[in-house]
């Protein structure tokens, strides 16, 4: 077990303390088969001040089961500690469980990776079927606040499979637990390049997260802010839902990334997708998309080299010399994270819970 909280994000600090208030006692309770059919119940914390791409990328697939019916599996998500909550910055049509009883014969938990300790051993007690969703290699190690390592490879071992949403969380959890290969599978998350687009008239406007290291994106705009071509600007994407994030990336020219040790950035990808440049760092995930000269990549901390990289993409953008080279990313971006590519990814993790 970690004994000392190191810095971690705010919306990670409070799962970590959720699940230390849990860990003596389980929050679940068996209940009997509603049905005959498999109902995948996703579980995720309830946090009103969290506005993660992961639990939107969740609510969606489990939407999508829901509507696909594939092999007859319905789908819910559980907030166990407040059935009542529910996310409301952005639509939805989620199919909610509203109490913590389960079904060892239909029911099949899919645990995201920050809440494995101590969930896992909750439902290994009661002969509730379980997977793991890594959206973040990174963050693989955080139940170690909570637990033992010998607890979450206990927890690793008694999942039926192990979803990973990048090639780099892939390689992560292979990296982990290098004897438990054959359990893990890759997961696709969707972005609507119909909804993710560009405006029909761009601004020259610089968009980016300052919830995402705020002393990083500060030093960015203190040496940016005197060098910025006339007509030039900053805006923050915060506080905003789903609509007013579509709205400014769609009208601005250049996105900044401010990501860190992340599976699978979806700011980058929904930015690139509505026509920005986009530069900064990778936070490692995001490799598997990142392609010059949509993206350009900044090594972590190295500021100086971030706002020389915004003021070359301004002078490339008013030159309109990369038009075509964007647009054919931007196409290969959505085909790559389409509605196809997930129905795909998540009819082979059905099919394989499904038939055992």
């Amino acid at each position: 077990m970690i004994t000392k909280l190191l810095p971690v994000a705010k919306y990670v600090r409070g799962i970590i303390k959720n699940n230390i208030l849990q860990a003596d006692k389980n929050l679940y309770q068996l209940a009997e088969a509603q049905g005959q059919s498999l109902n995948v119940v996703y579980i995720l914390p309830s946090n009103k001040a969290s506005k993660a791409g992961g639990d939107k990328v969740i609510y969606k697939q489990s939407e999508y089961i829901n509507q696909r019916a594939y092999l007859g599996v319905t789908s819910q998500i559980l907030h166990p500690d407040n059935q009542a909550f529910k996310h409301s910055w952005f639509e939805h049509q989620v199919d909610f469980k509203l109490n913590n009883q389960l079904s060892a014969q239909t029911d099949f938990v899919i645990i995201p990776e920050v809440m494995v300790i101590p969930h896992a051993k909750m439902l290994a007690s009661l002969g509730i079927r379980f997977g793991i969703y890594v959206q973040n290699g990174y963050s693989a190690s955080i139940p170690l606040y909570v637990g033992s390592e010998q607890d979450l490879r206990d927890a690793y071992h008694a999942a039926e499979v192990i979803l990973t949403i990048s090639d780099d969380t892939s390689e992560c959890m292979q990296l982990a637990f290098p004897h438990l290969a054959d359990k893990i599978q890759r997961i696709y998350y969707s972005v609507d390049s119909g909804k993710f687009k560009p405006h029909a008239q761009k601004e020259n406007l610089i968009t980016y997260m300052p919830r995402k290291l705020a002393r990083h994106s500060d030093l960015v705009r203190f040496f940016l802010q005197d060098n910025l071509p006339a007509g030039w600007r900053l805006a923050a994407i915060h506080g905003l839902n789903e609509t007013g994030v579509v709205d400014l990336l769609s009208r601005s020219k250049i996105f900044l990334s401010f990501s860190e040790f992340e599976g699978c950035p979806l700011p980058p990808v929904e930015a690139a997708l509505s026509g920005n440049v986009v530069v900064g760092y990778t936070g490692e995930g995001a490799r598997e998309y990142w392609q010059a000269p949509t993206f350009t990549e900044i090594y972590n901390g190295d500021i100086k080299h971030y706002v020389k990289e915004i003021l070359q993409a301004i002078q490339r953008l008013e030159s309109n010399t990369q038009d075509d080279q964007m647009e054919q990313i931007r196409q290969n971006l959505a085909s790559r994270y389409s509605l196809e590519a997930e129905r795909q990814s998540l009819e082979a993790f059905l099919g394989r819970i499904a038939s055992r």
